[in-house]
């Protein structure tokens, strides 16, 4: 967190007001510049990443997708701070809405949300960032998709293990099951990935149509473009608001379109960001993020499906 006086002192240098505040992620607090543009404070330690994001943005080629994206044009140090200025894109937040939607309006969102979330894999970077993450957690070496993933799960168990063992039925036969099925060579497509695709990284505009994808960076990837379509199933009712029968009419959109066969792998990447997002926001596992995590790894339903 951001001390308050450190935060005070450079909103009114900017002459950005407590009431221009728009919204809070992970990282960073959000706030309006003009109509332009936002303004974004992050903690001191973030401007290596932040450099690497900006340069990505820059890299993107849109022309094939409908929905504004995100563009940094400064990264300033302060102290004790980092801000960066960006470009505004207009929308509101959907998340909250979502859970008054009868079925006609979720089904709508359904078909905007699948297009939206299939039209990132058309985005092509006029430089490609190296290796397969682009905000790397691990030295990994391989460049292919699966052996990534592979690699990935190895590092993050050993981070986890001692909790997922005591919290998930046969945790280490599972672990296995997985290991087993990424050991093969991946020979699908690549493409880029956002890798944190849920209605909260969205905005929309007043018809309640996608206007917005913001947030790429934390799992943004180059592989498989289902990695994108699983978690945005997974990752969209993140809070249990809306249900598991509203959850499985939308797996079942992605199956309509995508086919049978999508559904195994769809959830082989559920089973696998389980255990790999399980400490994301605890490093010693007691927030809620790893709860949803061991439910998901619990979930027999999930694992069934790799038998098919």
């Amino acid at each position: 967190m951001i001390a308050q006086n450190v935060k005070s002192h450079i909103l009114k240098k900017y002459n950005v007001n407590e009431a221009d505040f728009l919204g809070k992620g992970q990282e960073a607090e959000v706030y309006s510049l003009d109509h332009e543009r936002v303004i974004k404070l992050y903690k001191s330690t973030a401007y290596p990443k932040l450099k690497i994001l900006k340069q990505f943005y820059e890299s993107m080629n849109p022309s094939n997708v409908k929905v504004e994206l995100p563009k940094i044009h400064e990264i300033i140090k302060e102290k004790d701070a980092i801000l960066t200025i960006e470009k505004r894109i207009e929308g509101r937040n959907i998340q909250k809405d979502l859970s008054y939607y009868d079925d006609k309006q979720l089904d709508s969102f359904f078909e905007d949300y699948l297009s939206t979330i299939l039209s990132i894999k058309t985005i092509k970077l006029n430089k490609r960032f190296n290796g397969i993450k682009l905000l790397s957690d691990y030295e990994i070496s391989s460049e292919d998709w699966y052996g990534f993933l592979k690699q990935s799960l190895l590092r993050k168990n050993i981070e986890v293990e001692d909790f997922l063992q005591k919290d998930v039925f046969h945790y280490e036969q599972k672990l296995k099951r997985l290991l087993d099925d990424l050991s093969i060579e991946y020979t699908g497509i690549y493409s880029l990935i956002h890798g944190d695709f849920y209605p909260s990284n969205l905005l929309v505009n007043k018809s309640g149509k996608i206007s917005g994808v913001i947030d790429f960076g934390l799992m943004t990837l180059y592989g498989d473009p289902l990695f994108d379509v699983a978690l945005s199933w997974i990752l969209f009712d993140l809070y249990d608001e809306l249900g598991e029968v509203k959850l499985e009419r939308y797996l079942n959109k992605i199956v309509n379109k995508l086919g049978d066969e999508a559904k195994r792998t769809i959830h082989l990447y559920v089973l696998f960001y389980s255990i790999y997002s399980a400490n994301f926001f605890s490093p010693d596992c007691s927030d809620g993020h790893y709860q949803w995590s061991v439910r998901n790894l619990n979930n027999e339903k999930f694992w069934a499906a790799l038998d098919v």
